[in-house]
């Protein structure tokens, strides 16, 4: 190849701010799809969910009537080891943790307690919001369904917490579990 078969090709300013433009729409295009696929994917994972509660709940059921009962006489004399239930003391009674299912149901619309402060992961549609409490009680967390200003809006909150500690450690730990933009909430 000889010199004079090379070009040169020369852009001006408004051919570089024609192609940045360009640029940042396709970015656009892109950063949309994938918000459009990300909401997609919520909606349905919280279907799933809320179809693997139901069939959890179904089979569960079938197991307990499944299950012989007990039989209905009960034996004449109780062991001599144990004393009945109104002698024995009160500090040698385990203490009893409630089951999940006698947690506030996640559809409940409950009130925050005056004067606490609660970490607000949300103000979302209500299928949305009680799927998230859900799954944050899954998580151990306390989470809440509360009402919002915005009509067709509930809020889901974590608490209430009445030490600063304590929200620091809340606010940590979720966002441990991807719930990034929270807010603090004083009651």
């Amino acid at each position: 190849m000889s010199q004079g078969d090379e070009k040169e090709l020369i852009l001006g300013n408004k051919q570089l701010v024609s192609l940045f433009f360009v640029v940042v729409a396709l970015c656009s295009v892109f950063f949309a799809l994938g918000y459009m696929v990300r909401g997609s994917s919520l909606k349905s994972s919280a279907g799933t969910a809320d179809n693997l509660t139901t069939t959890a709940a179904s089979t569960s059921d079938t197991l307990k009537r499944q299950q012989p009962e007990p039989p209905a006489t009960a034996p004449a004399q109780a062991p001599a080891e144990t004393a009945p239930a109104e002698t024995r003391p009160a500090q040698d009674v385990p203490p009893t943790t409630a089951p999940v299912s006698a947690t506030p149901d996640a559809s409940s619309v409950a009130t925050p307690e005056t004067g606490a402060s609660y970490v607000q992961v949300g103000a979302l549609a209500r299928a949305d919001a009680e799927s998230t409490v859900r799954t944050l009680r899954e998580q151990h967390f306390p989470a809440l369904l509360a009402a919002s200003s915005k009509e067709g809006l509930y809020r889901v909150l974590v608490g209430p917490y009445h030490q600063t500690t304590d929200v620091a450690d809340a606010k940590a730990r979720l966002k441990t579990l991807g719930f990034s933009d929270t807010i603090v909430q004083k009651q």
